[in-house]
């Protein structure tokens, strides 16, 4: 109900400015998790970050698990908490990445991750690139 709410009210913003609300405000609820998880002023490896984001996401539902090959490390999602409303409102997809990056910067440091296919867009799993 609350992600199909949240589609919804997105949906009244125009399509970029609803895509960059929802990506900050997961952005700042990362950072947020971040650092009632960080070890000090400690930075991690980026794989140690990695690994310590999917295990958050998978315990906020989203059975996440991290996957490398050929120096690419990846996030891979078999399960969107969001379910239906992300098909329905993709712009949700824009929560995932921003949780992504927001957790990245507080664990390692500023990254880029990008999606790479989601439930929203037809994929069988969401993916994330690092």
């Amino acid at each position: 109900l609350m992600g199909t709410l949240l589609g919804r009210a997105l949906a009244l913003l125009p399509p970029t400015q609803a895509e960059e609300l929802a990506e900050n405000v997961g952005h700042e609820y990362g950072l947020h998790l971040a650092s009632e998880m960080s070890p000090g002023d400690a930075q991690r490896s980026l794989q140690s970050a990695v690994t310590t984001v999917a295990e958050t996401l998978t315990s906020h539902g989203f059975a996440a698990r991290t996957e490398g090959s050929d120096g690419q490390l990846r996030i891979v999602s078999e399960h969107c908490p969001f379910g239906q409303a992300a098909i329905d409102h993709p712009v949700l997809c824009a929560i995932d990445r921003g949780l992504v990056r927001g957790m990245l910067a507080g664990l390692y440091g500023e990254t880029t991750p990008q999606l790479a296919g989601s439930f929203a867009t037809g994929h069988s799993m969401c993916t994330t690139l690092v």
